[in-house]
């Protein structure tokens, strides 16, 4: 049940551009970075956590299936 918890993977950063996103979230996201003036290192930690923990879901997700 608890499998993801032990596994420890090295997170790599991926430099992002603005025009970068894959859905409307991260669209947003660029957006209110604009809209408040935040630092665009907030969003890209935001993107990539958002990015790796759907990846992480989606694994799991499919081995269950698989099962």
């Amino acid at each position: 049940m608890f499998e993801w918890f032990k596994k420890k993977e090295k997170f790599t950063r991926i430099k992002f551009h603005e025009e970068e996103y894959i859905d409307d979230l991260e669209k947003c996201l660029w957006e209110i970075k604009d809209e408040y003036d935040l630092p665009t290192e907030e969003i890209v930690n935001v993107v990539q956590s958002k990015r790796k923990n759907l990846d992480r879901i989606h694994k799991i997700l499919a081995r269950k299936k698989n099962k």
